[in-house]
């Protein structure tokens, strides 16, 4: 697993940026549809379609996380981590 630096889900805005290295290894480009989920308070995106909610990749590697599921979160802030063996993309506190 791999934290982005200075990278972070601000939950107030309700979106995040992929990084295009991020995109290209995972070959998630714009206009993907990913699967997004969260399990005690950590969100999931990765090409899963059985997830609880699937978003559509924007420009430059925009990702709204639906507002259903922000009003399930305890905390404001969230770091991102990429895990490379899964093509999973995950915000934790």
């Amino acid at each position: 697993m791999y934290k982005l630096e200075d990278k972070y889900y601000d939950n107030d805005r309700g979106y995040i940026y992929i990084p295009i290295r991020w995109r290209e290894e995972f070959a998630i480009s714009n206009g993907s549809i990913v699967g997004i989920d969260c399990e005690d308070d950590v969100i999931i995106i990765d090409k899963n379609m059985t997830r609880e909610f699937t978003q559509k990749i924007s420009k430059r590697g925009a990702l709204t996380i639906p507002l259903e599921l922000r009003q399930k979160l305890k905390h404001k802030i969230y770091s991102i981590y990429i895990v490379h063996a899964e093509e999973k993309v995950i915000l934790a506190v």
